[in-house]
């Protein structure tokens, strides 16, 4: 159990502070970060606080001129008691933080109520809604005031006499704020003023009509967004899940992330220096008002640091992705099922009819050349999109790769086996064989049919022969496009996941010289055909688990008819399941911490490299 610190100050001496200064006091001895920092009071502000490094030009004189944060405080509240240690972790990072609200020495310092069993705040929604009540009676703090705190500080930038001339630059504001300040930090964020380079709710989203908390900020007002949103959330369990969630789905012109930790409500603020969310909170700000390119990874690729355990990470709208039908201009989705997540985003697709490709690809300026068709898995039946394309996509986007998922055409069901005949319940000779050889998948002598598959297709069923075609199809448009889409036609190769493996193999069995993949890439699987290795066939790299037997069984089977070929090929079988095939992707989240299966990603691309497809 993580502990919570209760708020500790030590008041300092006012004789030596500026004009305008009338009171400082020190939070958890100024931060964490390399500036120590202090909450003050200036009578030129009055109502406020500013949260900021003590010695303003030794900060800057580092990190030039400081970002300012405009933070609206939990319940819309004149009170930040509850955010100062969150606030100054952020503060001694470098940041000029104004919020509103007074402190005051004498003020007892008060423990939060405690949940049972946990340590997060307790959420009382009858008081949060009778907050948002007294917000509209003006007895709370009022969004656009926040402006006028601004101006204020602008106006001391440049002004010789101030302590913050020279220090701060107010063009280069973030507008962020927890529950009901969640909403006045959107609204701060919608304002059209050309100051707030970016808007950051926490624990927060546009309410919908009816619900008692609406009338601050409408769901049409996320269109007015001009620049990148983050919003921090604390998972299910927190009463701005929804909204939040809802937001994301809604905006479609700016780029937009939603990182979600399961705490609740209360997030971590009051955890030592703000806990986990100032961690998070830290790097978006750093990323947006700073410019640290490398925390690009973590927002928009959603590539979570192994340091922030729990954290999970969707985004969207940072780049273009390109969908092309296949073998109409105007496919149809009619009939088509398609599973959506809390995020609006697919996580999958049945019965598909009339396929596509959707193209993802990575700056211009990161570009390397290479690329990876992808075939996602399913049993022939379903696609698992999400798993197996698109976060995939993202992860090889990051290192300059090109990604193309292909929606291929499936069977509307699962294939009913014919009704046996009294007496066929008895195992043929080839099942017993192939039952045999599960046990024994390391045994490569045995292994000389690259079509130990799960199942025996059906000859009457052409669903495997139909998405092979649309894997052809595919890679001619991709070298169509190649040019265009700063992609190297000479390093173009093939990614098949499960069933999507199969239709891979199928495809390069019926492959002219010119839809020859450069590589392919085989995870969990088999052959559905079987393979007589091409003169020209690609090398071939395998991951796997060795307790999916059968699978198994097919990919070394496939791994020794490459190299019966005399063709370089590579093969990675793990070891009992312990986090899937998607642990090392995004390190951090529980379900998902860095297991040898799940660094395979990892290893494929490294195996690019060495081989020269990817720079």
């Amino acid at each position: 159990m993580k502990r919570i610190l209760f708020v500790a100050i030590s008041v300092l001496a006012t004789v030596a502070l500026s004009a305008k200064t009338t009171g400082k006091i020190t939070i958890e001895n100024g931060g964490p970060g390399p500036y120590k920092a202090v909450v003050v009071e200036d009578k030129g502000l009055p109502g406020y606080s500013i949260i900021r490094p003590d010695d303003l030009k030794s900060a800057a004189a580092v990190e030039g001129k400081l970002p300012v944060i405009l933070f609206g405080n939990g319940g819309c509240s004149r009170d930040s008691w509850g955010f100062l240690n969150f606030l100054t972790n952020i503060a001694s990072n470098g940041y000029v933080i104004i919020t509103n609200g007074k402190w005051s020495a004498e003020r007892p310092v008060v423990n939060m109520p405690q949940q049972q069993g946990g340590a997060q705040p307790a959420f009382d929604r009858e008081a949060m809604l009778e907050q948002f009540k007294k917000v509209e009676a003006g007895n709370k703090a009022d969004a656009l005031d926040y402006l006028r705190a601004l101006d204020w500080l602008q106006k001391e930038s440049i002004s010789k006499k101030s302590e913050y001339f020279g220090t701060v630059d107010a063009n280069n504001t973030a507008a962020m704020g927890q529950s009901c300040g969640g909403l006045q930090a959107l609204i701060l964020g919608t304002s059209g003023d050309p100051r707030i380079k970016t808007t950051m709710p926490l624990n927060s989203g546009v309410t919908s009509p009816g619900d008692g908390l609406s009338g601050m900020i409408s769901k049409d007002d996320l269109q007015k967004l001009p620049h990148p949103i983050c919003y921090l959330i604390g998972g299910k369990s927190d009463i701005a899940y929804p909204n939040a969630t809802d937001d994301y789905k809604r905006i479609s012109h700016v780029p937009v992330v939603v990182a979600n930790l399961e705490v609740g409500h209360g997030g971590t603020y009051r955890e030592e220096h703000g806990g986990s969310f100032a961690d998070m909170a830290l790097l978006w700000l750093d990323y947006r008002l700073k410019g640290k390119e490398e925390n690009e990874l973590i927002f928009r690729y959603s590539q979570v640091p192994s340091n922030l355990e729990g954290w999970t990470m969707t985004s969207k709208n940072f780049s273009e992705k390109k969908t092309l039908g296949l073998w109409n201009d105007r496919p149809s989705s009619d009939g088509e099922e398609i599973t959506l997540n809390d995020f609006g985003e697919v996580e999958g697709y049945r019965k598909v009819t009339d396929p596509t490709m959707t193209v993802s690809l990575p700056d211009k300026d990161k570009a390397d050349g290479s690329a990876v068709i992808i075939f996602p898995g399913g049993a022939l039946v379903s696609l698992s999109w999400e798993s197996e394309f698109r976060r995939i996509a993202d992860w090889l986007n990051a290192r300059g790769v090109a990604a193309i998922g292909v929606k291929y055409r499936l069977r509307s069901s699962f294939p009913r086996p014919a009704p046996k005949a009294e007496g066929e319940d008895k195992p043929t000779a080839q099942s017993s064989k192939f039952l045999a050889m599960q046990g024994k998948i390391y045994d490569f002598v045995e292994l000389r049919n690259a079509n130990t598959s799960p199942s025996e297709p059906d000859p009457a069923d052409k669903s495997t022969d139909n998405a092979a075609d649309d894997a052809l199809k595919a890679m001619e448009i991709v070298k169509q496009h190649a040019a265009q889409w700063n992609i190297d036609p000479d390093r173009i190769g093939w990614m098949g996941f499960s069933a999507g493996g199969g239709v891979e193999l199928a495809a390069l069995m019926k492959a002219k010289p010119q839809q020859m993949p450069a590589f392919l890439c085989s995870v969990y699987g088999p052959s559905l055909v079987d393979i007589t290795v091409p003169e020209n066939a690609p090398k071939l790299f395998v991951a796997v688990h060795a307790d999916h037997p059968n699978v198994a069984a097919g990919c070394m089977a496939l791994f020794m008819e490459w190299k019966k070929a005399g063709i370089d090929s590579e093969i990675h079988v793990y070891g009992p399941a312990s986090g899937g095939f998607f642990g090392g992707m995004v390190p951090g989240s529980p379900e998902q911490k860095p297991t040898p299966e799940g660094m395979w990603l990892h290893t494929f691309y490294s195996w690019m490299v060495a081989n020269g497809f990817a720079k």
